[in-house]
């Protein structure tokens, strides 16, 4: 059961002693000063709150500390003037926000004996406003960012893409759709020339299947027989008769993808089937006829393997009929933020978790090079997703190559540089890479501004002077 203690004379030295201890030990500045102003008693959370010296405050009254301009405002000013309680939001000098307020105390006939004054620091809390209004501001303007950039989204099936040069690609594909002349597709391994020949064959209006090969992927002694079937008994093994692959394309597409990489006995069948439109079984007597449309595909360059005579001249003339290079993604980077939120929408449908990518990890990913295309991407992307544990990808869950050349990007090494800036531009853009790598490896803002050895107040203003998100 808890019980009121009661303090006699006895306990005056006591009592004094601990009201002493709890003034001192308060987090909150308080200062006590008399019915004119002049402060008989302060504590040290009071001068490191308002910045105002030891020596101001034991000269000057509150009232001439305002008249002289030594302060922004005075609570306590105006409690003396009126005996009512005031309180005022005081932006100190020294970067501090706090709630001043000031409390008369009056004797019974109501004439002013003291004034309490209490300094309350609010800097970090409306710091924490600040960051929640920016982190509001953030997500804005990445809802709009992400509204335009699906109003400016071409979706085709599994084409995807924003850049004018994929635009132009994809118009002259759909063009090249409606014939049944061969479309030669170039381009480095993983930029999507898969997805193009299937949006090519879904735009031709056949009503075949579209077949895909990789002429890389299967051993030289099986590719001919995949490609052309054969008959019962044609080899040890064939127990009864199988249709290949040109068969399966007849009234579709067949996608001959690596086409380089054919064996170079089997381009001159190739030739042939282009040439006629007739297959022969392996073990056949006779040709069939096969009505379908040849898309191949190669990163090889086609014209130095001829001229080194390891790929038939006449074939390459034949498959280069109709041909589209499509460019890495490295030279069409517009296309980067489409595919990155195609492949999180694709991910968040399947396993039901929502997932937000931060705007500088998407900053990250559309600065990197992607030697592997649009595969390397949406790798990248998956593993990120899975790697996120708050609904958030931030660069983090990026592969270290990526985070890389994030940090390369940031000018820490402007001394070096050939070319000449004026100082003042020099330093503030060392100051913003410099504060923007320190946040990035801080968990508080309280903690980076111990590292950069500045109070928190100084930070923020840093942050917002030189537009740090």
């Amino acid at each position: 059961m808890n019980q009121t203690r009661f303090y006699q004379a006895s306990d005056n030295e006591e009592l004094v002693k601990l009201i002493t201890t709890i003034f001192h030990t308060s987090h909150d500045g308080l200062a006590i000063c008399d019915r004119n102003g002049y402060v008989l008693l302060y504590n040290e959370a009071y001068l490191q709150i308002t910045g105002v010296p030891a020596d101001v405050l034991n000269r000057y009254s509150f009232v001439e500390q305002k008249e002289k301009q030594l302060v922004p405002d005075s609570s306590a000013a105006k409690a003396i003037s009126t005996k009512q309680t005031h309180s005022l939001v005081i932006d100190y000098p020294n970067g501090r926000k706090a709630i001043n307020t000031a409390t008369p105390v009056l004797d019974e006939n109501q004439e002013l004996l003291f004034v309490v004054g209490n300094v309350r620091d609010i800097t970090e809390l409306n710091q924490l406003q600040l960051e929640l209004e920016e982190t509001r501001q953030v997500n804005t303007a990445y809802q709009l960012a992400l509204e335009q950039m699906q109003h400016d989204l071409h979706v085709e099936g599994q084409l995807v893409y924003r850049s004018t040069i994929m635009v132009r690609i994809v118009s002259l594909a759909e063009r090249f759709a409606q014939n049944d002349s061969p479309v030669l597709l170039l381009g480095e391994s993983g930029v999507g020339k898969d997805v193009l020949a299937s949006y090519i064959h879904s735009k031709s209006g056949r009503t075949g299947d579209f077949v895909k090969i990789n002429c890389g992927a299967i051993p030289d002694h099986l590719l001919e027989s995949e490609l052309f079937g054969y008959e019962k008994g044609a080899f040890t093994g064939a127990s009864q008769a199988k249709e290949g692959l040109f068969e399966l394309a007849d009234g579709g597409t067949i996608f001959l993808d690596e086409v380089g990489d054919l064996p170079f006995p089997l381009q001159v069948k190739l030739l042939n089937v282009l040439q006629d439109g007739k297959i022969r079984r392996l073990g056949a007597k006779s040709s069939r006829d096969v009505n379908m449309r040849i898309i191949a595909a190669t990163n090889s360059d086609l014209e130095a393997m001829v001229a080194k005579k390891q790929f038939r001249q006449d074939l390459y003339y034949r498959l280069n009929v109709l041909a589209l290079t499509i460019p890495p993604l490295r030279e069409r980077r517009e296309d980067i933020s489409a595919l990155v939120f195609t492949f999180l929408g694709s991910l968040e449908k399947k396993y039901q978790r929502e997932m937000r990518m931060e705007p500088e990890a998407l900053e990250a990913l559309m600065e990197y090079d992607w030697p592997g295309n649009a595969r390397e991407l949406k790798n990248v992307v998956e593993r990120a997703y899975h790697m996120s544990e708050n609904g958030r990808i931030a660069i983090d869950q990026l592969p270290s190559p990526i985070r890389t050349t994030k940090q390369a990007t940031l000018p820490l090494h402007l001394a070096e540089t050939d070319q000449a800036v004026p100082l003042k531009d020099a330093v503030e853009k060392f100051e913003r890479a410099y504060i923007q790598r320190i946040l990035q490896q801080s968990g508080t803002l309280q903690e980076c501004a111990d590292k950069l050895g500045v109070n928190i107040s100084t930070l923020v203003r840093k942050k917002r002077s030189l537009k740090i998100r």
